[in-house]
């Protein structure tokens, strides 16, 4: 079976307070982008993952689809399988290319063992991976609070817009991130902000608290976006992959995607 992950970004992040298990309390709308991976598995007479692309390096087998399959494994009576991996999607961009390939594996995983969940339960199953994993299970734009696990689908979208991308060479750890993070109680209503879809003013109202902690040399890569005509430019995720909207293409860029 194929199937082919998307990434998403973040359209706003509130780091609102630490929670007493260590997580943080967040607020952000994530929007699904049309990059992707590429997924493969089938039967075999052990379990096995082996990964290409352009972040195979930085993957082990510890990965959200290797924990994935250990938690399937204990609970379901499913054959062993051999996955292949191509990687499009940045590891450590803050691009959710590890939570989405490892949740379109689950979902595929079960529908190819005849297995059926509900949709309860597959979120639980996510929650259980990593906090942006639940996202996916949904897969469309939706405001997401608490720790990430709690979903609000939304009627939003950007289509007609070009989305361009930044990916810096050097990702970034999300946990160093939390660990210098100063959390605050939200300022504006991040939601509302966005579904009102006034893009042009996003610029001076919309934030991502984790670009307050970004590495000296990521500093201006924003800057950059709107000297090239960005009508909003971002941080994604704890980073490192900064976007654009654009209202036509960019010239440029390291990726540009139409919406």
């Amino acid at each position: 079976m194929i199937c082919f992950p998307n990434a998403k970004i973040n359209l706003g992040i509130q780091v609102a307070r630490k929670r007493s298990d260590g997580f943080h309390n967040l607020r952000s709308v994530l929007y699904p982008i049309p990059l992707y991976d590429v997924l493969e598995f089938k039967e075999a007479e052990k379990y096995s993952l082996t990964v290409w692309g352009n972040s195979s390096k930085t993957l082990s087998e510890n990965n959200l689809i290797t924990k994935a399959w250990n938690m399937l494994s204990k609970r379901y009576n499913i054959p062993a399988v051999e996955v292949h991996l191509l990687k499009n999607i940045p590891v450590g961009s803050g691009l959710g290319g590890g939570s989405s390939d490892a949740i379109f594996f689950v979902k595929n995983i079960l529908d190819w063992s005849k297995i059926e969940v509900s949709e309860k339960e597959l979120i639980n199953l996510a929650a259980e991976l990593c906090s942006d994993c639940p996202f996916f299970v949904y897969n469309r734009p939706a405001y997401v609070f608490g720790k990430g696990n709690f979903i609000e689908p939304l009627e939003f979208d950007l289509h007609g817009y070009w989305l361009a991308l930044i990916l810096p060479d050097t990702p970034l750890s999300t946990e160093d991130a939390f660990e210098k993070i100063m959390p605050q109680h939200p300022q504006y209503n991040l939601k509302q902000l966005v579904l009102k879809k006034d893009i042009n003013n996003w610029k001076k109202q919309l934030f991502n608290d984790f670009e307050k902690v970004l590495p000296p040399h990521l500093t201006g890569v924003k800057r950059n976006l709107y000297e090239a005509g960005a009508l909003y430019a971002s941080l994604t995720g704890s980073g490192s992959a900064f976007y654009g909207i654009f209202d036509k293409k960019p010239d440029f860029f390291d990726v540009r995607i139409k919406l």
